[in-house]
């Protein structure tokens, strides 16, 4: 008898496949778009203008302020070059309050930024606004609120009294954002899977296994900005920091209201950016290049750095600080969350935040745990000093040292080298430069 046709096998096949092909063809890739010069030669402007109160550029707005960080974008990222991270003198000091407390009288939100600077001392903020027997300071130093001397473990954000979990962050880099913003969304949930996957279905949740998760906000993107990704693009990025680093309110975010003010009295005024303005400077960040993966050229040393970045993968540091996510290569990480326990706790954020979308398989989420951290991409670390998510590790080796968590294989791993191993992943790391 014979036997069907290879032909209806194939058509089967065909008509099988068809959904995933189409799948698959529809699948938005990478984002990336060409940059028009005019575009980011104004937005280079806007980084680099000292912005004032009542500034002509602000159109209707009220300019500079109310209360702020910093006067521009450049006085915090220039470290080698403009765009660059920045010192501990820029840190920014966030807040959270324990069991969903308020400040007394005031009516603060439930967690977010305590201002540096002001447009005058009437609106200055300072941490007693928040708590009467916190210190009358509005910019704390990180040897404040951090314990630095001792062992890894008393590493961790100091609360000061018990309703009150202050913590800092550092001025990120922004070499190479263009890129990370054009990494599709589907690559961050890959690298969910794959790191379940690889560790037998564990939870992100636990503190043992490097187990990320991909941020899911509540509009359905997925986090790619911030320490604690709670930016999906790199434009919601910009409007974030513009507001409430420099107090321009702009069309994806108002301006923070200064803790003097009642919430009941406070009027928002004008917009200080419009929407063209926020575009130029996006333009301008996504104008960066990348950071380089410098190799010394020959001899010992390159010999030393090469099985460095061997080593770098077999202790277990490549399992968060991935070498590539999508066609991005070298940027060391794999943009998830991890837990990294509780010395490294940190609370906070510009406002109120805004839920995360549940997913299906998983219980509902509000958003980052103080533990929780975004991986920093490495790219560039060796021009970024100081490390860490509040800057309080001087070196890449006091770095490794402080990881907790589900860092802390990877740290163990480290440290159980011998000097020679450890001296070689360091030499590794020294070659990921700023461009």
């Amino acid at each position: 008898m014979k036997g069907p046709h290879w032909g209806w096998y194939l058509l089967i096949g065909i008509v099988a496949l068809a959904p995933v092909g189409v799948r698959l063809w529809s699948w938005p890739g990478f984002k990336r778009q060409a940059l028009d010069p005019q575009m980011v030669q104004a937005g280079q402007t806007l980084f680099e203008h000292k912005w004032k109160a009542n500034d002509p550029l602000a159109g209707g707005g009220d300019g500079l302020g109310p209360v702020f960080n910093a006067a521009s974008c450049a006085e915090c990222h220039n470290q080698k070059g403009i765009g660059g991270a920045g010192g501990l003198a820029h840190n920014v000091t966030t807040y959270v309050f324990r069991n969903d407390g308020v400040a007394i009288g005031r009516g603060v939100p439930r967690e977010g930024v305590v201002h540096a600077r002001a447009v005058n001392d009437r609106l200055q903020e300072k941490l007693n606004q928040l708590q009467p027997d916190l210190p009358q300071t509005s910019q704390p130093s990180l040897s404040q609120l951090v314990s630095l001397s001792g062992s890894r473990r008393d590493n961790h954000c100091n609360t000061i009294q018990q309703d009150v979990h202050l913590s800092q962050r550092n001025t990120p880099a922004l070499w190479g954002a263009n890129l990370i913003d054009a990494i599709p969304d589907r690559m961050i949930i890959a690298n969910e899977r794959k790191e379940r996957l690889r560790w037998g279905m564990a939870p992100a949740k636990g503190e043992e296994l490097p187990v990320g998760r991909a941020l899911r906000l509540a509009d359905g993107r997925i986090g790619h900005f911030g320490w604690k990704a709670q930016s999906a693009s790199l434009s919601d990025f910009v409007q974030a920091a513009c507001a409430n680093e420099l107090g321009l309110g702009n069309p994806g975010q108002a301006q923070p209201r200064p803790f003097s003010i009642p919430s009941y009295s406070y009027k928002q005024p004008s917009s200080d950016l419009t929407l063209e303005q926020c575009d130029q400077i996006t333009s301008f960040v996504a104008s960066l290049p990348r950071p380089v993966e410098r190799l010394p050229e020959e001899g010992l040393m390159r010999n030393n750095t090469i099985e460095g970045k061997m080593l770098f993968s077999k202790i277990g540091c490549a399992d968060c600080h991935q070498p590539k996510v999508g066609d991005v290569d070298g940027l060391y990480s794999d943009l998830l969350l991890h837990d990294m326990g509780q010395p490294l706790e940190g609370g906070g954020s510009y406002n109120e935040p805004l839920p995360s979308r549940p997913d299906p398989n998983k219980p509902p989420s509000d958003g980052p745990n103080p533990g929780e951290w975004r991986t920093p991409p490495l790219w560039g670390v060796a021009d970024s000093a100081p490390y860490l998510h509040d800057g309080r590790a001087p070196t890449l080796e006091k770095a490794i040292e402080m990881h907790g968590g589900q860092g802390t294989r990877a740290a163990r791993n480290f440290a159980s080298l011998n000097k020679v191993q450890q001296d070689q992943v360091i030499a590794f790391l020294w070659t990921l430069r700023a461009p």
